[in-house]
């Protein structure tokens, strides 16, 4: 399975990808309940990375695996931090 750090397609979905991770950090040191923004920034960040391998590698159909990955995550972390 793909990890979460990827070479991106382009230089700045690098920098936007490591921006929002940024922004998360940050934003999760001052709330109490992190699980939402957890899952926030998933949908968030794998959502852009299927768009930005979409619109430049279509080819290759990564995106197709991304959006997989980005299904698996959440379903993960939504039955491991809600139901358990």
């Amino acid at each position: 399975m793909r990890g979460v750090f990827t070479k991106g397609v382009n230089k700045y979905q690098k920098w936007i990808e490591m921006s929002m991770l940024i922004a998360f950090l940050i934003l999760i040191w001052f709330v109490d309940n992190t699980i939402p923004f957890l899952i926030g920034y998933f949908l968030i960040s794998l959502s852009f990375r299927a768009f930005m391998e979409w619109k430049y590698k279509r080819e290759k159909k990564e995106y197709i695996l991304t959006l997989y990955s980005m299904f698996i995550y959440l379903f993960v972390l939504v039955i491991g931090f809600y139901l358990i």
